[in-house]
């Protein structure tokens, strides 16, 4: 009886052993204040270094913020005023995902994936999907519409309807609702309407230098009507040697 309880046992732990690893995690990297994250009914104030797990609506203020790094280096900001649930995170090693999927109801975001396959990553909205590819954007989502800029990589999105438009080219910016997907070209990306859509592109000085992508602000920038081009970032960019961000293939 004692040997096959100790059978047993051992063949629990090379089960486990063997089997991916579920639950959990990002660790919160930068916080500021009002940002919680909400568990069936448990709500707890997310500080630097708390982790949040499969199952966590993540909440913040009208000023609230969170910066998330995850086991598989995928990189996730929550801006001010923003809902997203983490719906699935699904390691097959200590740093690599096989499933990570995330439903963003509404506010401000930027997602850079991290060492996990591109299949892995699913991003639901309120009016459709974002089908990530390896790559670095911001995005933002209200009940009616979801638009994305992108920054290196590629990027598909779908609206409910199924229709799907692929974005692959730096600074692209893309929208869809329930019905339809476009790309937004030209002139059209540099309305104020579309400025202020993505804070993190004009400014990311509110991000720990970890979260800062290589020529975000670059996307921005007004085309030359008698003004030179000028930026319209919020504040200059550092001097080069002293840049951190991320780099684009």
């Amino acid at each position: 009886m004692q040997n096959r309880l100790l059978t047993f046992m051992a063949a629990l732990v090379v089960a486990a052993g063997c089997a991916p690893a579920m639950a959990a995690t990002g660790t919160a990297i930068g916080v500021n204040p009002s940002a919680t994250a909400e568990t069936k009914g448990d709500v707890r104030t997310l500080v630097v270094g708390a982790d949040v797990n499969v199952g966590d609506k993540v909440v913040t203020g009208s000023k609230g913020q969170v910066q998330l790094i995850f086991a598989d280096k995928t990189k996730l900001v929550v801006g001010p005023g923003s809902a997203l649930v983490i719906e699935d995170y699904l390691l097959r090693s200590e740093t690599s995902a096989s499933k990570f999927a995330v439903n963003a109801l509404a506010g401000t975001f930027r997602f850079v994936t991290g060492q996990s396959p591109k299949d892995a990553y699913e991003i639901k909205t309120p009016t459709g999907t974002i089908g990530v590819r390896g790559t670095g954007f911001d995005f933002t989502v209200t009940p009616s519409t979801t638009s994305v800029i992108l920054f290196h990589g590629a990027v598909q999105i779908c609206s409910k309807s199924g229709e799907c438009v692929v974005l692959t080219d730096k600074c692209e910016v893309g929208v869809y609702d329930s019905a339809l997907s476009q790309v937004i070209g030209g002139d059209q990306k540099y309305d104020d309407v579309w400025r202020d859509q993505f804070p993190y592109a004009r400014n990311e000085s509110p991000l720990d230098r970890k979260f800062w992508i290589a020529d975000a602000r670059k996307c921005l920038l007004t085309p030359d009507r008698g003004n030179g081009g000028k930026s319209l970032v919020d504040v200059p960019p550092p001097p080069e040697d002293d840049y951190n961000g991320l780099q684009g293939p």
